[in-house]
């Protein structure tokens, strides 16, 4: 099993699908708009970077 699955299903996600689509109801961010930063930040940022993004609301990171 791929390390990342299991890093999104350690999330509660099954998938990166699942996983986009809960950090952006968490926060309250449109799908799309968690879907550009995450491909943005790439697979490495998905669960540090792009959860700070998130968590900011889409705000701009210092």
């Amino acid at each position: 099993m791929d390390d990342v699955l299991l890093m999104y299903r350690a999330c509660g996600a099954e998938c990166r699908e699942d996983w986009l689509r809960l950090l952006a109801d968490e926060n309250g961010m449109p799908l799309a708009e968690v879907q550009r930063a995450a491909d943005r930040f790439g697979p490495a940022g998905e669960f540090g970077a792009l959860v700070d993004f998130c968590e900011c609301q889409g705000g701009r990171l210092q």
